[in-house]
């Protein structure tokens, strides 16, 4: 093994205090440790270039204060027990770009921890992460996120972008205009060898995770007062969910209340786009607030296909709404929607057609009610699986 030197040093932006290790790729296809610069965790913002991977230090707190980038073919290690304070607002966010690699694995015991300086709503963005997975926004799979401007998407359906795993990203959601917001995790095509798993959204601006196409799958999910969807899917995403609870916050985030579960559709503008957004989601609870216009267990909006099973939606105005268009005839077919339980909702499932009338559908779910359904595991309240967050 020959030692090389670094020919792209980590961006200049990153000054100094702690000592971070970087590897690279040597000609002979090993890997060769380089000690880079002193870097400051107080001003924690740069560029991880191609060949480069980067292992941050547990010990200390890194204030993200502005952009940090993975690039195509660059690594980003967090150890379990990592925090990160941050600040900036819109300009202050973590991307990894199709291609690149982020390995956060906490533990239950020692998670690792994103959050805002004050602990508002919407301090700083969230986590973004590019894949190389079809979305139906173009024929090549490919499209531009809406979130850093970067090109995301494919053919690799089975593309690993590494894994994240006990994370919990608190105060997220800053917000660029009115149409245009970070969630806590955004999945912009992203491959099933990617790993999504016990992942913990608070106090979030906008939506908990959304999926932007990709065919990841994610598991153990727990979203929790967040000011828009927990959980929302758009662009053909065709994974799998597993064990999802959300709980909707009793009161408006900056004026704002949206109050929905669930948000989903093929396409915002094309509901007939290929591939169709179509996952599969087993053992999933939300629990709303009953307040706000859009009081809604599930938005299932034209185009959006799935299989759901064993759901429980409690205090909400309605439970599932569904465009009657195309979802209606989808999910009221083949057990689309099995194993229901209605917890205080005032209206169990009603449709909407193009000209947003109203039109009661009560009478189509009832075949798939189940009043024995236990959701994420413990009806309405908090499964035990999720306790490592703190809440019970």
């Amino acid at each position: 093994m020959k030692k090389i030197i670094l020919k792209a040093i980590f961006c200049s932006t990153l000054l100094t205090t702690t000592v971070l290790t970087f590897s690279c790729s040597t000609d002979d296809n090993s890997s060769t440790d380089v000690n880079q610069q002193e870097l400051t965790t107080d001003n924690f913002k740069g560029t991880i270039k191609s060949g480069q991977n980067l292992t941050l230090d547990a010990t200390k707190i890194y204030y993200l204060t502005g952009i940090v980038t993975v690039e195509n073919g660059a690594t980003l290690t967090i150890p379990a027990g990592t925090k990160f304070v941050a600040t900036g607002g819109t300009s202050s966010y973590l991307i990894v770009d199709r291609g690149g690699k982020i390995f956060a694995n906490g533990t239950a015991t020692n998670p690792i921890v994103f959050q805002g300086v004050n602990h508002t709503p919407g301090e700083w963005g969230g986590l973004v992460v590019l894949g190389k997975a079809t979305s139906n926004r173009s024929t090549s799979g490919e499209s531009t996120s809406e979130l850093g401007d970067k090109t995301y998407g494919g053919k690799e359906n089975s593309d690993n972008s590494g894994s994240l795993t006990y994370v919990i990203i608190k105060d997220s959601g800053a917000k660029f205009s009115p149409e245009k917001e970070f969630n806590g995790l955004s999945l912009f095509g992203v491959g099933s060898g990617t790993k999504v798993d016990n992942i913990y959204i608070e106090n979030g601006a906008d939506d908990g995770i959304e999926f932007f196409g990709g065919t990841v799958n994610a598991s153990n999910i727990i979203v929790n007062g967040v000011g828009d969807d927990s959980f929302d899917w758009t662009e053909g995403w065709s994974g799998t969910g597993t064990n999802w609870y959300a709980k909707r916050r009793p009161s408006a985030i900056n004026g704002e209340m949206g109050n929905r579960g669930i948000e989903a559709d093929t396409q915002d503008t094309n509901p007939n786009a290929n591939p169709v957004s179509n996952p599969t989601i087993k053992n999933i609870t939300v629990v709303g607030s009953k307040e706000g216009q859009e009081s809604q267990g599930a938005k299932l909006r034209a185009g959006t296909n799935g299989n759901i099973d064993n759901f429980v939606i409690a205090n909400f105005i309605t439970g599932i709404d569904i465009e009657t268009d195309r979802s209606l005839e989808w999910f009221n077919q083949g057990g689309k929607l099995t194993n229901v339980r209605f917890i205080d909702v005032t209206t169990k499932a009603k449709g909407t057609n193009t000209a947003k009338e109203s039109i009661d559908v009560t009478n189509a779910f009832k075949p798939y009610e189940n009043e024995n359904a236990t959701g994420a595991g413990n009806g309405a309240d908090i499964p035990t699986w999720a306790y490592w967050t703190g809440l019970k």
